[in-house]
């Protein structure tokens, strides 16, 4: 275990202004509440890429572990499988607060919690490579920190660059969000053989654990499983690395910079500048559940929380109503604000029918205050608190005014979409939402309208795939070219904050 404390470094960031370690503790449940809602919305997109095709109709039975959505062939795109058991009783299309539209699966429950045959513990877990990979892909398992990359995608391109060392991000340091380190306590040994797993598909020997040195408690957790399994796998070196707490550690440009003194620029990935990969400690768990419980990625752990309560972490069928999840917390008042997802970089939702997604980490109540909006008054604080070194309040008058170039000199387009900025502006001005729209516009490719009528690869009329009742985990050995870019519908699946890299 590392006694060095890394962090990324800017010299005068506010020692306290993003320092949440004082936060409100959570309730650290020794058995973890379930909700079983009495019906689940499944959106066809909840990942990076293209949307996936139903497999159901109307009418149709589904149980536990299910398939009911398929990538088209061809196409970027994951799985998506039933949490509950139940009738299908429409699909719908639907618009996510993220701005998705996408066609949504609706299943209401029958209560029997039946569970699709196929979902047992393997007998055998020597698996080959291919096997594992093929079996991750069709769990439709998808990054679980926030940006919903498929998880084969990454393997895919980590295996072709031949990187070196496996990251895992336990780095959850937003405030009132805690489901990555409930995960951590509750099952270590799958976040553990989930990175042994992945490390064993990519070819490489040093597996990385991320994590904040004042989570006491996780650290425990995570080094007596690392101390339980390394015996079984002497070719693997664990490594537990100590971070400081502070927002936005866990981003894997800040990563960069603290662990390896590396300043990524906008078409840098980790996997081509240090030659390593870095994936969510959930993400991973994910993983170990798909190879030892043939359990599709079909339920999440997610933080019910807010500043008026302490935080609750429950577990979800994919597609439960927030409704549903806030039936589990305190009242929630007309004065309060739900935010769909952490409270710096969620986003405001109004609807209690929307469910919750594959990325969804956290539902965050607050209270509704109107912050006091005046012209900046050109204090700083905004300059101080980003992490990118960008000047915020410039870009935000430069973009403001219709000057995206001068914009794009002042390096907007770096922009994480973490909030501390907003955050900590004291005009109540809407920074981040400003210049992260900004950056991903100008991160969007541009193509002709003769390049968009030829690209017909991945545009598909059809409504629904017939697979018959399967859960699409049966094993099978995945080709290991994986995801190629004649493959990518280049209109929707450019990595945000990648620099527009293809996966």
């Amino acid at each position: 275990m590392s006694a060095k404390k890394y962090s990324f470094i800017k010299s005068i960031l506010p020692e306290n202004a993003l320092n949440f370690s004082r936060r409100t503790r959570y309730v650290c449940e020794s058995m973890i509440e379930r909700i079983y809602p009495q019906k689940i919305i499944l959106p066809m997109k909840q990942h990076y890429g293209v949307d996936a095709i139903p497999t159901v109709e109307p009418g149709d039975e589904v149980q536990i572990g299910q398939c009911v959505g398929a990538p088209a062939p061809g196409t970027f795109s994951v799985p998506v499988h039933s949490g509950i058991s139940g009738k299908v009783t429409e699909i719908k299309t639907i618009t996510l607060p993220n701005g998705v539209t996408t066609k949504a699966i609706v299943i209401e429950s029958d209560r029997k919690r039946t569970y699709h045959p196929s979902l047992r513990p393997r007998q055998d877990l020597n698996v080959d490579a291919s096997t594992a990979m093929g079996i991750i892909k069709s769990a439709g398992i998808v990054g679980m920190g926030g940006e919903g990359i498929p998880t084969i995608a990454k393997i895919n391109r980590a295996k072709k660059l031949k990187v070196k060392e496996l990251l895992v991000n336990c780095l959850q340091s937003e405030p009132y969000a805690t489901c990555d380190l409930h995960r951590i306590c509750d099952t270590p040994d799958y976040i553990v053989m989930g990175a042994v797993v992945v490390a064993g598909i990519l070819g490489i020997n040093k597996i990385r654990f991320l994590i904040s040195s004042d989570r006491k408690l996780e650290l425990g957790y995570l080094q007596n499983s690392i101390d339980g399994i390394k015996g079984d796998h002497p070719d693997l070196t664990f490594e537990v690395l100590h971070f400081k707490e502070r927002f936005p550690q866990g981003h894997f440009r800040l990563i960069a910079r603290a662990l390896y003194s590396v300043e990524l620029n906008e078409n840098d990935t980790l996997e081509e500048s240090v030659g390593a990969v870095l994936f969510n400690c959930s993400t991973l768990n994910a993983v170990w559940e798909a190879v030892a419980d043939n359990m599709p990625f079909c339920s999440r752990i997610v933080s019910v929380s807010g500043d008026t309560t302490d935080g609750h972490n429950v577990l979800v069928p994919i597609g439960t109503p927030i409704r549903d999840v806030l039936s589990k917390m305190s009242p929630v008042f007309s004065s309060c604000r739900i935010v769909w997802g952490n409270a710096l970089t969620g986003l405001s939702c109004t609807d209690l029918d929307t469910p919750i997604i594959k990325t969804t980490s956290a539902i965050t109540v607050i209270k509704m205050l109107e912050s006091p909006k005046t012209p900046c008054i050109h204090c700083g604080m905004c300059y101080d608190a980003c992490p990118m070194d960008i000047t915020p309040s410039i870009c935000y008058k430069l973009i403001d005014s219709g000057l995206d170039t001068k914009a794009m000199l002042e390096n907007a387009y770096k922009c994480i979409a973490c909030g501390a900025c907003s955050y900590v502006c004291p005009a109540g001005l809407d920074l981040t939402g400003t210049i992260a729209s900004f950056a991903a516009k100008i991160k969007k490719p541009s193509k002709t309208n003769k390049e968009l009528s030829n690209n017909s690869r991945t545009r598909f009329t059809m409504d629904k795939i017939d697979i018959g009742d399967a859960s699409l985990l049966e094993a099978f050995a995945e080709n290991e070219d994986g995801f190629t870019e004649d493959m990518i519908d280049e209109d929707t699946i450019v990595l945000p904050f990648e620099g527009g890299k293809y996966v």
